[in-house]
């Protein structure tokens, strides 16, 4: 029996992303703090927070199969218990275990999206998917508004017993949401995926020019984030110049509201839309830039929050719009995969290689090389526009 979006059913759903994305929320801010007041320089920071978006891209491809295979129920049992082995592993061995934490965690986070986004798509119906979507979404980006500050609320304790007692409620809190779900139990005939369809997969996403671009961009505006948020709460304490949870804080409320209420601007005709993205990729260079101006805009600095948000927000929804329409139906399962593995892969990269920066050079220098590359991505979106003009993406999809 179908469910309503907004039934009790269903928020129980909701609850369920809310909490599982709280704990990521939580850790990504305390991880490097920890790692930091251990020693640990800032590459291999960036390696250690990094692995967990570089699994994701591995895994990333093969979710969709293996979560229509054995249906969401089952998966999702399974990755609750992966999740909840996770958390305990940290409270128990601490800083020793945060690359092993992060791996697992990379392992879960892969299928839980997936997971959830497929048990929506079959638990409501058909004229309630989008905004079953949307409060999902939403439900994923909300963490953002409390979780850094509860984390910088829980870190200048110093009390760690404290954050162990909250990372422990957080890891058997989802399993709470999960007893009794409507998360459907069916399973897809014919769902295993074999490396004969990757292949081929692979071999249109080399030739597809749309999805080249637009793998290209993603990397780079996502590499971006993730510098942001493996070092920007290390750069503020460091320096001294600002209220990590208040920063945090406002970016996040900007994330929420600008899928909101930019929501209807985002180009949905199949086309690719060079000046919408590239006033994006402007919105990332000038948070970055004032970043890298700390020591010398101040408090100012909060303005930045703005404009990485809005990059942050309308950036992947965009190019994953885009190419919804872009590429093949017959290897769409695969070629999906691997364009989101790029966000992954930029989000993985951008950490190890900021931090190299860091530590060979200083914050404002490695918040200056996240300018640079916006920029490579604006004038290599812009080949994207005159490859348009002369041949659809979608034509040559087609063809």
């Amino acid at each position: 029996m179908k469910k309503s979006p907004l039934s009790f059913s269903m928020l129980q759903i909701y609850g369920l992303a809310i909490f599982y994305f709280t704990a990521n929320s939580v850790l990504t801010v305390i991880f490097p703090l920890q790692a930091a007041d251990q020693g640990m320089p800032e590459a291999e920071i960036g390696l250690m927070m990094g692995i967990y978006m570089f699994v994701c891209m591995l895994l990333r491809p093969w979710a969709g199969q293996i979560v229509s295979k054995y249906s969401v129920l089952t998966v999702m049992k399974y990755l609750l218990i992966g999740h909840v082995v996770a958390l305990l592993l940290y409270v128990w061995l601490g800083v020793n275990s945060l690359y092993v934490v992060r791996i697992l965690q990379g392992i879960v986070t892969a299928f839980f999206s997936m997971a959830m986004q497929i048990g929506i798509t079959q638990t409501l119906r058909d004229e309630d998917r989008g905004q079953g979507m949307a409060i999902y979404s939403l439900s994923s980006v909300m963490p953002g508004l409390y979780g850094p500050a509860l984390a910088m609320i829980l870190w200048v304790q110093g009390d760690l017993s404290l954050l162990l007692i909250f990372i422990t409620i957080l890891a058997f809190a989802p399993l709470l949401f999960f007893i009794k779900s409507p998360l459907p139990k069916t399973k897809k005939a014919n769902a295993s995926f074999t490396m004969k369809e990757m292949g081929e997969g692979l071999k249109i996403a080399f030739i597809h020019k749309g999805l080249i671009v637009s793998s290209v961009v993603m990397i780079i505006g996502a590499s971006i984030f993730g510098a942001i948020t493996t070092f920007l709460p290390l750069y503020l304490i460091t320096t001294n110049t600002g209220n990590v949870g208040l920063y945090l804080f406002l970016q996040a409320l900007v994330v929420v509201g600008s899928r909101f209420i930019f929501r209807k601007y985002i180009p949905s005709d199949g086309e690719w839309h060079a000046g919408f993205i590239s006033l994006v990729l402007a919105s990332s260079i000038i948070g970055t830039t004032m970043l890298a101006l700390l020591p010398i805009i101040g408090s100012f600095v909060y303005i930045s929050a703005l404009f990485n948000g809005i990059a942050t927000a309308m950036l992947y929804p965009t190019l994953t719009t885009y190419i919804s329409f872009a590429i093949p139906e017959s290897h769409k399962h695969v070629l999906l995969g691997l364009f989101l593995a790029s966000y992954d892969f930029g989000f993985s990269l951008g950490g190890v290689l900021m931090g190299i920066i860091i530590q060979f050079g200083s914050y404002p220098m490695m918040f200056g090389a996240c300018s640079v590359i916006g920029l490579i991505a604006i004038g290599y979106n812009y080949s994207a526009k005159s490859a348009n003009g002369q041949e659809s993406f979608l034509e040559h999809n087609k063809s």
